[in-house]
């Protein structure tokens, strides 16, 4: 199993709760957000080995580091229950009725509520009392990957951490041993949004290599506005959303601007440099000006912009680019 605890570590949501815990002070709740929905229970569980190992922090070997990682743990109790996909009142239910049971083996009590933004209203105000006047020694640690369905008042008896996204270097990191090819996985976390989960499916998914393959012919054979239409058919035919192929070019071009200014060394796409070796007319301001293009086309995306008319118009905006700055 991924151990994501030396990454989880570096936050500043760790290093609150650490310190909570450190001053005999922790909250009987924390409101975990994170934009990583498929590693958000294991990064609850690393906050629930701290709370619960008696060696002060996630150490990986004691019998509750383990039968936590295992959802074993008697004092670490899982929500939602039977794998489901959604918090139920029934949850709920049994989260206040097991919060009055006593600790077995230590002298706390954990729950984790993961997904709360999946929780109804009804399931919100079943839980409040149990927020504002918790058990001795109970403690909840929700996560959620959104705050804005939660109610204020539910908000308002918590202590908020964020576990914002991590940077290139970390990902790799952690993920380097899991994931054997390096030049795939450093395209796949160029290419998500700086979560665990969004890379390792980037660099599961075969249809990435097929999109960057495409944005590389594009980039190289793309030579006159009379060839924009077909590459705009080829592109939106691909099996990957349009936002991905947006992250794909943006990638590239990235990397092709720290190779036109000398410092190939910076790239982290070896296909960069195979479009600066063989295309024509990209100089540094038709770069700047594709990578400008790019994050309009994201912001038109936002606001639900067609696929394939986003695409044409991004290409064409590429070319234009390419000769404006040639003649300049």
């Amino acid at each position: 199993m991924l151990d994501l605890t030396a990454l989880v570590k570096s936050t500043n949501a760790y290093k609150t709760v650490k310190s909570d815990k450190d001053a005999d002070m922790l909250s009987h709740a924390y409101l975990l957000l994170c934009a990583d929905s498929e590693k958000l229970g294991e990064y609850l569980k690393v906050f629930a080995k701290l709370i619960a190992c008696q060696t002060g922090e996630p150490c990986n070997n004691c019998r509750a580091c383990k039968l936590i990682d295992s959802n074993a743990y008697s004092d670490v109790l899982f929500y939602p229950s039977g794998g489901a996909q959604s918090v139920l009142v029934d949850d709920i239910n049994a989260l206040i009725s097991e919060s009055y049971v006593k600790p077995l083996e230590g002298d706390k009590k954990v729950f984790i509520l993961s997904h709360a933004e999946t929780m109804n209203l009804p399931s919100q105000n079943k839980l409040l009392k149990t927020l504002e006047e918790p058990p001795k020694g109970v403690h909840i640690l929700i996560g959620a990957t959104s705050e804005y369905p939660l109610l204020a008042t539910v908000k308002s008896r918590v202590k908020k951490l964020e576990i914002p996204p991590f940077t290139a270097s970390q990902l790799f990191s952690t993920l380097e041993q899991e994931c054997i090819d390096s030049e795939k996985l450093k395209n796949a976390i160029s290419c998500g949004d700086g979560t665990v989960g969004k890379a390792l499916a980037l660099y599961a998914d075969e249809n990435l290599g097929q999109a960057i393959d495409l944005a590389v012919d594009t980039l190289i054979n793309m030579k006159s506005s009379a060839n924009v239409l077909d590459y705009t058919n080829k592109i939106t035919a691909l099996p990957i959303d349009v936002w991905e192929f947006l992250s794909v070019l943006e990638l590239l071009f990235r990397d092709m601007l720290v190779i036109s200014q000398g410092r190939s060394d910076l790239a982290s796409s070896e296909k960069a440099k195979y479009i600066m070796s063989n295309a024509v007319n990209f100089s540094t301001g038709a770069i700047i000006n594709a990578i400008d293009k790019i994050i309009e086309a994201y912001e038109r995306k936002k606001f639900n912009a067609n696929g394939s008319m986003l695409i044409e118009w991004l290409l064409f905006q590429i070319l234009e680019g390419k000769y404006k700055w040639q003649k300049l």
